[in-house]
């Protein structure tokens, strides 16, 4: 990587702690909590432990996929949830290569997509309202899970320039993040 991919991902890096601190007391703080803490966790251990990105995000991904969970399903579900913690731990730790590794990934960014939809739907059925945070947030992942599709297939689209795009739309849903809340009225539309 160049001087300036490496420097915008540093500042991705740290940027990405200001929505966790945005998002204190809400339900998707840990969420975005996850999110502030892999970035810097994955540089240190890419850059300092030569271990690569895509081992260790399999890990943050299925902790992201958690955090969007309830306590008492969790507590309900712990054989499941311990059971596939260490799955996934082993799986991230064997190179299975590339193609299954991203595969993997975007399995559990699916997971979490399917997971907000949940959230964002039990919303509209409860209160009666559409809550907008959560469709960015769903957005937010899909477009992860077209970074992925981008390297499983070759979309013809230069990497260094994706890169770039990329990181500076995660730049801007940030933003996004750090200006509103979960339950920010802004964004909650009601239905009757």
């Amino acid at each position: 990587m160049n001087i300036s991919a490496i420097t915008l991902t540093y500042l991705s890096a740290v940027f990405w702690i200001l929505p966790a601190i945005r998002q204190y007391k809400t339900s998707l703080f840990r969420y975005f909590l996850v999110l502030a803490v892999s970035d810097l966790l994955g540089l240190i251990f890419y850059y300092y432990l030569k271990i690569e990105f895509s081992y260790f995000y399999i890990i943050v991904s299925f902790c992201l996929y958690v955090s969007l969970q309830q306590f008492s399903y969790i507590e309900r579900k712990k054989i499941l949830f311990f059971g596939g913690g260490g799955l996934i731990i082993a799986l991230s730790f064997i190179k299975l290569g590339t193609t299954i590794d991203l595969s993997i990934l975007a399995i559990l960014h699916l997971l979490i997509i399917f997971r907000i939809l949940y959230l964002f739907i039990m919303k509209v059925a409860q209160k009666q309202t559409i809550n907008f945070f959560y469709l960015v947030l769903a957005f937010y992942e899909f477009t992860i899970i077209l970074k992925f599709l981008n390297f499983l297939f070759e979309l013809k689209v230069e990497a260094e320039t994706y890169f770039y795009i990329t990181t500076g739309f995660e730049l801007l849903v940030g933003i996004f993040f750090t200006t509103f809340r979960e339950d920010s009225q802004k964004l909650v539309y009601k239905l009757k």
